[in-house]
């Protein structure tokens, strides 16, 4: 009987050469771009990267937020109308019987894109002041994450006041020692062009500063300083130039102390002394909203440990605020 030769192929029995190097690499290559697809995808779609808030260069207050943005990012909505302003769009003139109000602030009326539009304390006010005040209320919120008391005042004394009855400037335990916010100080944390990607933006915001230990830009506001004698003294006596510059426009300047958390109780009393007597001899309403933030420690209130309010600290905000409405109207 003839012995089968154990190389030759049998009926139906097929060999493939294994694969070479190069198609090894395409097939790695083809695996590495779909997962990175996918996590682009999941990035772009889930969390809103690679589409960040932008900002535009100003001559007179460095910068502003860009105008005409409808903006979801991490499951929050931020809608930039076509003032460059956080807030609804209003008409370029104030209809009659009601009430405008202008909150002029940084990041903590600005709310960061990581608080929904609806959860801010502007948009709360916005919703519920009406009942309150019997009229009417159109609410406009100016601010940008950095910007200090000059690049605010510098913004008013560019625009005007858009015809309010109130201008309410927000500040907190950061801004007496806060001098003008510049562009390149507020680098990576605020975008001027979108990143090309979503891994992209991961990357330069998340991975990068970790990975190399290199550091980002940071708001200057968020260090209350008070060392920086010169620059308060600075900051005290641009807030008259600011009560005058609003008065000239026939509106009423309001002052809303919206402490740090993490400063409540020692820290914050003393730039609150200093607005308690700055306001008293010039007769402007000061609302002071640390009553909001004590009963709370700073993870229940605050996105950061103690600085950026989340939706439960804009929400106690509001309705603090909504106590002290008569203070702000003159009526306390």
């Amino acid at each position: 009987m003839p012995i089968a030769d154990p190389g030759a192929k049998t009926s139906g029995q097929v060999f493939r050469k294994p694969p070479t190097t190069f198609r090894r690499a395409v097939i790695l290559l083809a695996a590495l771009l779909a997962m990175l697809g996918t996590m682009e995808c999941a990035l772009r779609f889930g969390l809103g990267l690679g589409n960040p808030v932008l900002i535009v260069a100003d001559p007179a207050c460095m910068y502003t937020l860009k105008p005409d943005q409808d903006i979801f990012r991490f499951f929050a909505h931020t809608h930039v109308n076509h003032l460059g302003m956080r807030s609804d769009e209003v008409p370029s003139r104030r209809t009659p019987g009601t009430l405008r109000i202008l909150f002029v602030g940084d990041s903590i009326a600005y709310g960061t894109s990581r608080v929904d539009q609806r959860q801010l304390f502007t948009e709360i006010l916005h919703r519920e002041l009406p009942s309150i005040v019997h009229r009417p209320v159109e609410v406009l919120n100016a601010s940008a994450g950095g910007w200090a008391i000059d690049n605010e005042y510098s913004y008013v004394r560019s625009r005007g006041a858009f015809q309010s009855d109130l201008v309410l400037l927000v500040l907190n335990s950061g801004d007496l020692p806060q001098r003008r916010s510049t562009m390149a100080e507020v680098g990576s944390e605020l975008w001027q062009r979108r990143p090309s990607t979503a891994v992209e933006e991961l990357y330069l915001r998340y991975i990068k500063p970790r990975l190399f230990h290199t550091t980002i830009a940071v708001d200057a506001g968020d260090v209350a300083d008070k060392s920086a004698a010169s620059t308060i003294r600075d900051n005290l006596a641009e807030l008259d130039s600011f009560k005058a510059l609003v008065a000239s426009q026939g509106s009423r300047l309001v002052i809303v102390y919206v402490p740090f958390r993490m400063e409540v109780p020692d820290g914050s009393a003393y730039w609150l002394s200093l607005l308690q007597a700055w306001t008293a001899s010039r007769h402007v309403p000061l609302l002071d909203l640390t009553p909001a933030e004590a009963p709370y420690s700073a993870e229940e209130i605050t996105l950061d440990h103690g600085v950026h309010l989340n939706a439960r600290g804009h929400l106690a905000v509001a309705r603090e605020m909504e106590k002290q409405w008569p203070i702000a109207i003159g009526r306390e």
